[in-house]
C-alpha cells in the first residue's frame, strides 16, 4: 500500500508564534515543515536549531515558489499580513493567516475575493476558535443552557508583551471579538469604545470596548497591555445561570453558577414586583485536554484535504470590521459606530 504524501508546509515568520507552528505542525502526522523565511537571521538560527533539516530563507517569494511547498502558514506582524497572503493566493496554494488577517478592511475583503477567485483555502487563526473550554461555552448559550442571554464581559490583559506594530485592539481584542462571533452566530449593530496611549503617543495600550446586537444582548471587553495580572475570562450572564470561563485554570475552566436575579411578585399590592436573588449549585463541566493551537493546525491540514474551513476569510472579514470600528469610535472619543456592510453577512 502506497502512504499518501505528506502535506509540505512553508512557514513565513519566525517570531515567537511561527515558532509555535513549526512546533505544532512538526508534532504531527500527514505533514512536514519543509521550509521557513523571516527577515532576521538570528530567527532563522533558531527554526534551524529546532527543525534539522528545514530550508530557510529572507525571501518570500523564493518559499512560495517552492515546488516542495503545499501550504503556507502566514505568522508575520500584522500589517504584513496583506501582501504575503496576496502573494500566497495568487502562486495558488492554500494559506493559514495568523489573527487578524489583515488591519484594514479593503485589503480584507481583496484578500476573501481572491480566495474565492482561486479556489483556494484562507484560514484565519483564531486560535480560540478551537479551544475546548470556549466551545463548551458555545454549546452552552446556543443550547439555552443559561436561559436567555443578557449580557457578556471579556477581559484579556498583562504587563505586555507590547508590541511595535498595532496597538492593543488589533493584538488583544480580535481573540475575543472573534469568540463573541462565535457565541453569537450574529452580527453586532453597533460598537463604542475608549482608548489611551501610555507609552506611545496615537498607539493605545489599553482600551474598553462596548459591543451591541439587535436582540439587545451586548458584550463588554476590556484589554490592556499594561496590567499586573495576566487574565484570560468571560463571563456569560443569562436569565436562569451564569457562566465563567478562565483560560488559566488548568482544571476548572469553566464554571456554570446556577444563579440569577428575578422579579416576583408581592402580595402588598396587586401587580407589584420585587426583585429576588436566587443562588444554586456550581458545576464544572468536562472539558476535553488538547491544545488549540493543535486542533486548530489538523483543522487546516483537513481543509487543505478538501473539508471545511471553520475560521474562514468571511469570519475574518468580519472580525475585522468590527475592529476597526472600534479604533474609529476610539479615535472619536466614544462616538458609537454602525458596523459596516463588510461585516453584515455571518458565514455559516
Amino acid at each position: 500500500m502506497i502512504e499518501p504524501l505528506a502535506i509540505g508546509i512553508g512557514l513565513v515568520g519566525c517570531g515567537q508564534w511561527g515558532l509555535n507552528y513549526l512546533r505544532a505542525f512538526s508534532e504531527m502526522e500527514g505533514c512536514e515543515v519543509v521550509a521557513a523565511c523571516d527577515v532576521s537571521a538570528a530567527r532563522l538560527l533558531e527554526a534551524e536549531r529546532r527543525s534539522r533539516g528545514i530550508r530557510t530563507t529572507t525571501d518570500v517569494a523564493a518559499l512560495i515558489d517552492d515546488p516542495d511547498v503545499d501550504a503556507v502558514i502566514v505568522a508575520t506582524q500584522a500589517t504584513r499580513h496583506y501582501g504575503v497572503v496576496q502573494a500566497v493566493l495568487d502562486a495558488g496554494k492554500p494559506c493559514l493567516v495568523e489573527k487578524p488577517m489583515t488591519t484594514d478592511i479593503e485589503q480584507a475583503m481583496r484578500l476573501r475575493d481572491l480566495a474565492v477567485s482561486k479556489r483556494s483555502v484562507l484560514m484565519v487563526g483564531h486560535v480560540f476558535r478551537f479551544n475546548p473550554a470556549v466551545n463548551v461555552m458555545q454549546k452552552l448559550l446556543i443550547s439555552g443552557g443559561l436561559g436567555q442571554l443578557e449580557y457578556l464581559t471579556f477581559t484579556r490583559t498583562n504587563l505586555g508583551p507590547i508590541r511595535d506594530d498595532v496597538n492593543v485592539v488589533w493584538d488583544l481584542m480580535t481573540h475575543d471579538v472573534s469568540i463573541l462571533l462565535h457565541f453569537m452566530n450574529e452580527t453586532p449593530t453597533w460598537v463604542s469604545a475608549q482608548g489611551a496611549s501610555y507609552l506611545r503617543p496615537g498607539c493605545e495600550d489599553v482600551a474598553f470596548a462596548t459591543v451591541g446586537f439587535e436582540r439587545g444582548v451586548v458584550a463588554n471587553i476590556r484589554a490592556s497591555w499594561l496590567d499586573p495580572r495576566k487574565v484570560r475570562e468571560i463571563t456569560a450572564v443569562g436569565t436562569s445561570k451564569m457562566a465563567f470561563f478562565n483560560d488559566l485554570d488548568p482544571t476548572e475552566p469553566v464554571r456554570v453558577f446556577d444563579k440569577g436575579a428575578m422579579r416576583e411578585p408581592t402580595y402588598e399590592s396587586f401587580g407589584e414586583f420585587k426583585l429576588v436573588t436566587r443562588t444554586g449549585d456550581v458545576v464544572s463541566p468536562a472539558v476535553p485536554a488538547s491544545e488549540p493551537l493543535k486542533i486548530q493546525c489538523q483543522h487546516f491540514l483537513r481543509a487543505v484535504g478538501g473539508g471545511p474551513v471553520l475560521s474562514d476569510a468571511d469570519d475574518g472579514l468580519r472580525v475585522v470590521s468590527i475592529l476597526s470600528a472600534i479604533n474609529e469610535s476610539i479615535a472619536q472619543k466614544g462616538a458609537p459606530q454602525p458596523l459596516t456592510r463588510a461585516s453584515a453577512t455571518v458565514s455559516s
